[in-house]
């Protein structure tokens, strides 16, 4: 029951430890009373032993497989593109023609690597010197089902091509400056026109090449569909979140690529001590990479583990599927178990809780072409439909500039509500109001701060807009009389 649970939890994504399944262990045998304290765990030995007698478990390194991947993988989407795959190989006639079935894909590439396994003597750390991160260099790759890799394209952070980052490329490699170092729906454009078309096998003039790549929305136009309909080129759009198990240079060319490529850098830094790798060495670098990972075998070994060619649509394991395990279910009746495994279910699914799915609300998005061909014309015609209405979208947000509202120079309401009430004293003995009367053609929303002097004979009087003195003169003098005592005096 126990394996039982770790091979469920396993396929579902999640996982047990070592440290898991001993602790688990511990508290079955004390739920199985044939361990008293709960607190010594079982040991390894006892582990070695468990797995010595159930051989379909084992050690191993999960690799990392994000939510969208998880949840987009299932029965039903990985069922209608083997489908939709089957109907253009038989619609075109090319279940016959590995030649003829190619597949493009992107990755990135940086200055640092990866150290690979050494000798070194025992009992010190060994540390190896490696180059900072830098500046990305993509590549786009090519291969067909019958091992032939076309050259790499490279894309190069910056705005104007230098030879020297040349320097050592694969043989008739292609090469393109962005300002980001990554592929865009131009660059893409400029390749399947100017690159991947030059190196296609000869064919006959109405022979259609089939070309399966990753459908990135920069890599999905209208320029791009009628550039390949008059090369007789089907673009066949993969799945979203789908190219660790469908993409062949995903499944297994990329991964060798990367190897190749730390190791050439690991050779480069200790063949040139005191040296980094620069933007100058990593297009050579590449190149010795990808003259060892795009081999034949590994090409055709690429296109057979993803059932492209042949074609076989039940090649992927349902363990994959963890699309339709993390869906929401309805709970059927339980199953006719013995009353002793039913409790002992009851205290795994306790212990070891399995994850439930979670429904939420999904945003109403545009049509996204994924396992189809979308140079036919029935998928056509929804792109341009969802064109249309974003630009349709686009010019309803864009708004005319609305005319600014001019500046108020309109007289400020200086008189109070409560002026008439005031005492002569609360006053200007000169102009007889509270505020000034030459604040008027202040701007309304102006604030101006008007100062007020004190004479010893009680008056109040702006300063600056009734009396002819400069305020700072009155403030540096001390005393200030008003103009009524000074005409006295």
């Amino acid at each position: 029951m126990l394996k039982d649970h770790i091979i469920h939890l396993a396929k579902l994504g999640y996982p047990l430890t070592r440290s898991d399944v001993l602790q688990i262990a511990t508290q079955t045998a004390v739920f199985l009373k044939v361990k008293e304290d709960p607190s010594h765990l079982l040991s390894q030995h006892w582990l070695n032993g468990f797995l010595s007698r159930w051989l379909e478990l084992k050690v191993v390194r999960p690799s990392k497989l994000g939510m969208k991947c998880a949840k987009a993988i299932t029965k039903e989407s990985i069922s209608k593109y083997f489908n939709e795959l089957n109907n253009i190989l038989i619609k075109y006639e090319l279940k016959d023609k590995p030649h003829l079935i190619f597949n493009v894909d992107e990755t990135g590439f940086n200055f640092e690597h990866r150290p690979t396994k050494v000798v070194a003597p025992r009992g010190i750390k060994v540390n190896a010197i490696t180059t900072d991160k830098g500046a990305i260099t993509t590549i786009l790759a090519a291969g067909n089902a019958v091992g032939y890799a076309i050259p790499p394209y490279f894309i190069f952070k910056g705005k104007h091509m230098i030879e020297r980052l040349k320097a050592g490329a694969y043989p008739g490699s292609g090469f393109e400056m962005t300002s980001s170092g990554w592929s865009n729906g131009e660059v893409f454009i400029n390749y399947i026109e100017n690159h991947f078309t030059k190196y296609l096998p000869v064919r006959d003039p109405n022979q259609h090449i089939l070309l399966l790549y990753d459908g990135h929305t920069s890599h999905i136009s209208l320029n791009l569909i009628n550039n390949a309909q008059s090369k007789k080129i089907i673009l066949f759009v993969l799945p979203p979140h789908s190219s660790h198990l469908l993409q062949p240079l995903d499944v297994a060319t990329f991964k060798p690529l990367k190897d190749f490529y730390h190791h050439e850098c690991q050779t480069y830094m200790r063949k040139n001590p005191g040296q980094v790798i620069t933007r100058y060495e990593v297009c050579q670098l590449i190149s010795k990479a990808y003259l060892k990972a795009f081999t034949p075998s590994n090409l055709i070994a690429s296109f057979r583990k993803s059932g492209i060619f042949p074609y076989k649509k039940d090649v992927i394991d349902e363990h994959h599927f963890l699309g339709d395990a993390l869906r929401p279910k309805v709970p059927g009746p339980p199953p006719d178990t013995p009353a002793a495994n039913s409790d002992y279910r009851k205290f795994l699914d306790h212990l070891l809780p399995q994850p439930k799915p979670i429904e939420t609300k999904k945003r109403k998005v545009g049509y996204r072409p994924g396992g189809v061909a979308i140079t036919e014309e029935k998928i056509i015609l929804k792109i341009k439909k969802v064109i249309q209405e974003k630009e349709s979208v686009n010019k309803k947000k864009i708004n005319p500039q609305q005319p600014q509202k001019e500046p108020s120079y309109e007289e400020l309401d200086t008189s109070s509500s409560d002026e008439s009430e005031m005492s002569e004293g609360d006053v200007c003995c000169i102009c007889k109001r509270f505020s000034p009367p030459t604040l008027r053609g202040v701007l309304r929303r102006q604030v101006t701060f008007v100062d007020w002097g004190q004479c010893s004979c009680g008056h109040w009087t702006h300063l600056q807009f009734c009396v002819p003195e400069n305020v700072d003169e009155i403030m540096n003098a001390g005393d200030f009389s008003c103009p009524h005592c000074k005409g006295e005096e």
